[in-house]
């Protein structure tokens, strides 16, 4: 429940002894005055005093006992308030995090738990720097836990993403990363993650082209991208070497998709003709310079992609990717987060769900 921005008299009783709450007024175990004490000093009826100390109860900052009064909760047994926030910069950019949220949102609702939800500025130089203010409002308005998509594809976007951490961690904020972690593998913070499992998912992409004849794959992907990249780069060379094939490190592309230069090398002088793009984003503008350089999809270049965005089926040529369970992501995080609520002692989570692998034009099978 979240009053601040509800009116009438219990909210006013219920703000300013949450206020006594939290200001130390209280001690751990102390016995609060009762409903008619209350009652007196307010001037309003007992039941409105009632609606107020519901409330609190609700959100576990005090205990009510019939037959003996409201008390304030042992501090090791404190509930903390149902209110969560998302800090994910990539909505809006892209189609992926807006089911994960939009799930979350659900999830959030028929748990009875609220959420402060911050839009960003489109523009690249205000995208990152938002975050850090963004997780200080949200520990400012009481959050009592917070999902967390780490940046990427900004120069010096780990640097960022570790202020956000100091933020979070300096407030004890529980956090569930959302599609990756914020350190790079192997490394593993001590936050639960929920999101694709993108070994896997580079894997059968990869296995996708093996199985139809290839004898050679390469990747491309795009600078500063996040470590779920990594991950699915690792995948794909896990699927070479089943094969038989030992991959070339000179069949990995780091560079723009939209460089046409760069896309004619990587076809035209190193030999390119079958790709995996780290998402669709990557695929769709390779896709775009393919054409105007002459280069036929998928006679010439055959081509997947990532996460089955809404315009991959609708695009010139119907991308072939692998698709994200977005919904089952966010239904997952929202489990995760109660959970982690319930168990702040446990060690971190590691929640990966399988993607599938969607058929289309692009892939020339």
């Amino acid at each position: 429940m979240d009053l601040r921005q509800k009116s009438g008299k219990y909210v006013r009783i219920y703000n300013e002894i949450k206020q006594q709450l939290l200001s130390g007024v209280f001690s751990d175990g102390d016995r609060l005055p009762t409903e008619f004490e209350y009652s007196e000093r307010f001037s309003v009826s007992r039941p409105t005093v009632t609606k107020a100390l519901n409330a609190l109860e609700e959100e576990g900052f005090i205990l009510r006992k019939t037959g003996s009064g409201s008390y304030v909760r042992q501090r090791k047994d404190v509930v903390r308030s149902k209110l969560f926030g998302l800090l994910i910069p990539g909505l809006g950019r892209g189609e992926i995090f807006e089911p994960i949220c939009a799930q979350i949102a659900y999830a959030a609702e028929r748990n009875n738990y609220s959420l402060l939800w911050s839009g960003f500025e489109k523009s690249d130089k205000m995208h990152p720097l938002s975050s850090g203010a963004i997780a200080m409002r949200y520990i400012d308005n009481g959050a009592s836990g917070i999902f967390f998509e780490p940046l990427e594809l900004w120069p010096g976007y780990d640097e960022m993403n570790r202020n956000v951490i100091r933020i979070l961690e300096d407030a004890q904020v529980p956090v569930v990363l959302i599609d990756s972690d914020y350190l790079r593998f192997p490394d593993r913070s001590r936050f639960d993650l929920v999101g694709l499992d993108n070994l896997r998912a580079g894997y059968i992409a990869t296995r996708h082209f093996l199985e139809n004849g290839a004898a050679r794959v390469d990747f491309l992907v795009r600078p500063n991208s996040a470590d779920t990249i990594n991950l699915r780069v690792r995948g794909y060379v896990c699927a070479l070497f089943d094969s038989g094939i030992a991959p070339n490190p000179s069949w990995v592309h780091t560079g723009f998709p939209e460089d046409a230069a760069f896309v004619k090398r990587m076809v035209r002088e190193l030999g390119g003709s079958r790709f995996v793009c780290a998402n669709d984003e990557t695929a769709a503008a390779f896709l775009v310079t393919l054409e105007k350089e002459g280069m036929q999809v998928p006679d010439e270049v055959r081509i997947i992609g990532f996460d089955d965005v809404r315009y991959a089926q609708h695009l010139k040529i119907p991308l072939t990717t692998v698709r994200q369970p977005c919904e089952e992501i966010g239904r997952l995080a929202m489990e995760t987060m109660i959970w982690r609520l319930e168990n702040p002692d446990r060690p971190p989570r590691t929640v990966l769900v399988p993607g599938t692998l969607v058929v289309r034009a692009s892939s020339g099978t």
